[in-house]
């Protein structure tokens, strides 16, 4: 499984730290009573931003990155939702796996990859959460696809 740390920093959710004064925050969409805020969709879009900046576009279409930022927070919730209703847990040793794999991806060591998160001011726990929402998604769309697949033997 490849989670970088640019993919998860900022997703799913208000981590991303600003600056700038906070606006009063609001409830733009609720997916099976819970709710998505409008911080959270912010932080996404201005995610979504800086990943379209660094891979060299210029004019960014800000209210096309908020309807993105939305649906994917929507898709997020739902299938999280999936997963907790199917029973998905996650482990502590996946967790842990899923941060040394994200370490050894951006070729740091794991203290490294913690304090780059405390820099970028994301919580190391904030950072964990995500990782498990990653993987508990991860799982509900594999068992998704194992549901479709029909395999059928040819005879000889």
């Amino acid at each position: 499984m490849a989670l970088g740390l640019a993919s998860l920093l900022g997703s799913s959710g208000a981590w991303a730290q600003t600056s700038m004064p906070r606006q009063a925050d609001f409830i733009v969409a609720v997916v099976n009573s819970e709710p998505i805020t409008n911080q959270e969709v912010q932080a996404l879009r201005q995610r979504m931003a800086r990943e379209a900046s660094s891979r060299g576009a210029s004019n960014v279409d800000t209210a096309q990155l908020n309807r993105q930022a939305l649906e994917q927070l929507i898709n997020e919730k739902a299938q999280l939702q999936q997963a907790r209703e199917n029973g998905i847990k996650i482990e502590e040793e996946a967790i842990d796996q899923a941060e040394m794999n994200v370490a050894a991806n951006n070729q740091i060591t794991r203290d490294e990859l913690r304090k780059r998160l405390v820099k970028d001011g994301l919580t190391v726990k904030a950072f964990r959460d995500q990782l498990r929402d990653q993987l508990m998604i991860t799982r509900v769309r594999e068992r998704e696809v194992d549901a479709k697949i029909n395999v059928t033997v040819q005879g000889n």
